[in-house]
């Protein structure tokens, strides 16, 4: 039993498990499968005859995807991210063709859209997870290593001020000690979550640097502006863990000729100055 072409053409548009859409040379849509209304949320009879970018969250990035099918011929899972008809953003792998006739006329493209929202969600709680410290919820030293070198850079670049706060748990060893270890990380849980209530949120950063310090980065915040962040977290701190651990603090800010490395062992140096004169206080780098 022989199938007519345009029935088999028909059942694999039918019964695809990813969007199929096609269009014609003038960019219309021509061809929506049901999988494409299911992804996108339109119905086939709404959307054939409308412009293709309508469904693009970038337009632009769908004339680059069109260059780059144009002097390839095609694309294999190109990422990017297509939205739906109540407008929410949907990740997608795109792999897109030109469609020509025998005589090799443009008569437009097909694009099979794979859904990637699930394997997208998961790398992004992978990276979370491996630049996050698992105790405290802050960002891990790692991380840091990495950002307070990106951040110096920014502030020079800018000429915006930048300023750093390094801090030690005062009386956390002999709480640990004497209480065990489960109450240790109990303290250390609670300071990080006094940190996070405390910081600008999507401004300041937060991290575990070691067992019991913790540092910050202040961006936009000169070493006036930095100390008084640093006294809010350490009476935050104090509030939320004290009277048995409290926090001392050390602030530098970022001036001409000054590296990362500098800055986070003028911090450093403070710190221990805070230390030294009774803890549980805050104290600025001489000479920042």
């Amino acid at each position: 039993m022989s199938i007519h072409p345009d029935a088999y053409l028909r059942a694999i548009l039918e019964h695809s498990a990813d969007a199929i859409v096609t269009t014609d040379a003038q960019a219309r849509v021509v061809e929506w499968n049901p999988a494409a209304e299911q992804l996108f949320g339109w119905r086939r009879a709404e959307i054939v005859g409308q412009p293709a970018e309508g469904i693009w969250e970038e337009p632009e990035e769908r004339r680059k995807l069109l260059r780059l099918v144009e002097k390839k011929g095609k694309v294999i899972d190109y990422e990017t991210r297509l939205k739906n008809r109540a407008g929410r953003t949907i990740d997608v792998s795109v792999t897109m063709s030109q469609l020509r006739d025998e005589a090799g006329r443009l008569l437009g493209t097909i694009g099979i859209s794979k859904d990637i929202r699930k394997r997208k969600r998961l790398e992004r709680e992978l990276k979370r997870l491996a630049i996050t410290d698992p105790l405290t919820a802050l960002y891990n030293r790692a991380h840091f290593n990495e950002r307070v070198v990106e951040e110096v850079e920014r502030a020079k670049r800018m000429k915006h001020p930048l300023s750093l706060g390094l801090a030690d748990l005062d009386g956390f060893k002999q709480y640990n000690d004497s209480q065990g270890h489960q109450a240790g990380d109990g303290a250390l849980r609670k300071v990080g979550r006094a940190v996070m209530s405390t910081l600008r949120r999507h401004v300041d950063l937060a991290f575990r640097y070691g067992g019991d310090e913790f540092v910050f980065v202040f961006p936009e915040a000169d070493l006036t502006a930095g100390r008084t962040a640093a006294e809010r977290l350490r009476s935050r701190i104090e509030q939320e863990v004290g009277p048995a651990i409290t926090a001392s603090i050390g602030v530098a800010a970022l001036h001409e000729g000054i590296s990362a490395r500098e800055l986070i062992r003028a911090a450093d140096q403070a710190m221990y100055r805070a230390k030294a004169g009774g803890g549980n206080r805050v104290e600025a780098a001489t000479g920042a």
